[in-house]
């Protein structure tokens, strides 16, 4: 990819000036844009971006095969995503007619605030957050409908409905052969101060839809944590980042609403760290502005060294190429690394020992489904070996130079 025009691409969501868009833009030959695509697709940027350059009036920066390939996209996502939100509103139906305890998370109970139009958005699942009292009951609703158990890493029940299969870049926003349900349960320490955010929860309309929906102070909250739990990891979606800045500004006025999400993470450094962090990268990457009293009590509260680590870091974390790299281990130095435990987790890390979880071969599929499906895991094993081997090295060498940059900086 060309790391420049990622970069214009993103600025592009900073200025409503089109000549200083246009500007950052039209230098960029046909060959950047080829080399950019993949990234457009998998950062969730793609539509987007065609929406911002189309409002902008600057769509023909691109070159014209991608403005079609785009506009394809385009609508096959929106049918793709019509699709899924009736399968939103018949199992929100069922759990409601059923009295379970649950609130929406994520997707389409972001709107309008986070995104205006779902057609826009790279979302393949749903997911809910269910009372553990109920999580049965879920299970058994969505048995009705051939869901099944799939088994993962996650501490959420995951169900999977049909067989998965890989998908061409081109076809990303299609239709999939396969449904994803992940229901989420309240830690043991939420369920016993009362119900946290299943009690905070309220009803939301949305394509004449009503739902249960988390407190706009917990989805501002679940937003920034859950870009801090991917910001710990191999690769983070860009799209998550734009999002949550558009919801930060959807809510800029609210002063009431942002004395109460300093008032949450006040006695959770933890949760504080991770919001403030994430925060920090959104305001660096989108031009977020967030209020003085939210600033002072999270993102001023930050320890230097993390702040240094943004600085420097940021780009490569955020406007990588899919499946991303192991520099941010590097965070885990500045987060952990005086902490007890954290150079056995660290070394697990780079390089796991643990096969890619399988995917279940259909029981009718015949001898070449089977090879087939079996040629693919080996393939898949291999890449994820050689991604492991190659990334570990370099975070080693990055590594070293941190530890220089960090004694220069004089932390």
């Amino acid at each position: 990819m060309d790391r420049q025009l990622a970069k214009a691409v993103v600025a592009a969501f900073c200025t409503d000036e089109p000549e200083i868009a246009r500007r950052q833009l039209e230098g960029f030959r046909e060959r950047d844009w080829t080399r950019t695509r993949g990234w457009l697709h998998t950062s969730g940027m793609a539509l987007y971006f065609l929406d911002r350059a189309t409002r902008l009036g600057i769509e023909d920066v691109m070159p014209d095969a991608l403005v079609h390939e785009l506009s394809m996209n385009l609508a096959a996502n929106r049918r793709r995503m019509a699709g899924l939100f009736e399968e939103f509103s018949r199992l929100n139906a069922d759990f409601q007619r059923a009295e379970i305890s649950y609130v929406n998370l994520k997707g389409f109970s972001l709107a309008p605030e986070a995104y205006a139009d779902p057609a826009f958005r790279y979302q393949l699942d749903l997911d809910f957050l269910v009372a553990r009292s109920d999580l049965e009951r879920c299970a058994q609703i969505l048995a009705r409908y051939g869901y099944r158990p799939r088994g993962t890493a996650s501490p959420a029940w995951e169900f999977q409905r049909g067989i998965p299969a890989k998908v061409p870049l081109r076809d990303l926003h299609c239709g999939r052969p396969e449904w994803v349900v992940e229901l989420h349960a309240p830690s043991e320490d939420e369920t016993a101060r009362g119900g946290g955010r299943l009690s905070r929860m309220k009803l939301q309309v949305w394509n004449g839809f009503e739902f249960t929906a988390l407190s706009d102070v917990d989805k501002l909250l679940r937003q920034a944590v859950h870009i801090f739990e991917h910001l710990q990891g191999e690769w983070t979606r860009l799209a998550w980042l734009l999002e949550y800045g558009n919801a930060v500004r959807a809510h800029r006025n609210d002063d009431v609403l942002w004395g109460e999400v300093v008032a949450a993470v006040a006695g959770a450094p933890e949760i504080r760290t991770g919001v403030a962090l994430a925060s920090l990268i959104t305001e660096r990457v989108f031009g977020a502005t967030f209020p003085r009293e939210f600033r002072e009590q999270t993102i001023d509260l930050l320890r230097p060294e993390v702040e240094l680590w943004v600085e420097r870091y940021r780009d490569e974390l955020v406007l990588s190429q899919h499946p991303g790299s192991k520099l941010y281990l590097l965070l885990g130095d500045v987060l952990e690394g005086r902490r007890g435990g954290w150079q056995a987790k660290r070394r697990k890390k780079l390089l796991p020992l643990h096969a890619p979880v399988r995917i279940k071969p259909k029981a009718h599929g015949g001898l070449r489904a089977a090879l087939m499906l079996e040629f693919g895991h080996l393939h898949f094993a291999v890449r994820r070996l050689w991604f492991h081997m190659v990334q570990g090295a370099r975070y080693k060498l990055e590594s070293a130079r941190w530890r220089r940059f960090v004694v220069r900086a004089g932390l």
